[in-house]
């Protein structure tokens, strides 16, 4: 189990520049595709960036097009935008263990499709902790989940959002990579960067919210850019646990 301290205020790994797909070479297109459930439906989602995931948002030409497939039924993904990212997006109701998608980039330029698979791994709930549940920083914070599965991996993250004596706030977040999906994971909280900083106001709390992403990778093209992702994963997530400074 690896893991690593992110700076929510600072980090952005995405360019706000854009490029027009029919200006791009395939093998110079790096993609993430991914699918995500959180127990209800699926949305799949594709971003496609020039080179790596640093490089310019990919935009689609009218040539060009991103389609998923769950057995018979087939949709287009619609572009998404925001401030800093360009994605293009599907949703379906089928999120069960198994269920397959398929995803094709169909580029009218070189006459090729891309194509990708992805596998839902099985559904689970959280079961500890609880939420609005308060810990202090000294304690250990033990989650668990249900159905596990050794053939399955999970990434855990907390986010904190903590006070600080200048009257800001900071946020940070630790995440927990590859972990044995065995149905428990327990975390030293006096161990954690995010609680440690010296600027914190120890006499409010910090609110942590956690996620927890079991996965299963899946097929990447080789047409696509070197280093290109896919994934489909069950996220759950708790919110607004609280952890005491003092």
């Amino acid at each position: 189990m690896s893991r690593f301290a992110i700076a929510l205020a600072t980090i952005s790994g995405c360019s706000t520049e854009t490029t027009e797909s029919d200006n791009v070479k395939t093998r110079a297109i790096w993609s993430n595709i991914y699918v995500t459930s959180g127990g209800y439906d699926s949305r799949v989602i594709a971003e496609l960036n020039l080179t790596d995931e640093f490089g310019n948002n990919i935009s689609l030409s009218s040539s060009d097009k991103l389609e998923a497939s769950v057995g018979s039924d087939t949709k287009t993904l619609e572009k998404h935008t925001d401030v800093f990212d360009v994605d293009y997006r599907a949703i379906f109701d089928e999120h069960s263990e198994n269920t397959q998608y398929v995803v094709n980039f169909v580029r009218s330029e070189d006459n090729v499709t891309l194509t990708n698979t992805l596998t839902m791994p099985a559904p689970f709930e959280i079961l500890a902790p609880q939420k609005s549940q308060s810990f202090s920083n000294s304690e250990q914070l033990v989650i668990e989940w249900s159905n596990h599965s050794t053939a399955d991996k999970l990434d855990v993250t907390l986010s904190s959002t903590c006070k600080l004596k200048d009257g800001g706030t900071q946020g940070n977040a630790e995440k927990f990579e590859n972990v044995t999906d065995d149905g428990k994971l327990t975390i030293d909280l006096d161990t954690l960067d995010m609680f440690k900083d010296e600027n914190l106001n120890t006499r409010q709390n910090c609110s942590v919210n956690l996620l927890v992403e079991r996965f299963r990778l899946g097929s990447v093209d080789s047409n696509y850019a070197s280093g290109s992702k896919s994934r489909a994963s069950q996220q759950r997530r708790l919110d607004d646990i609280t952890i005491t400074l003092r």
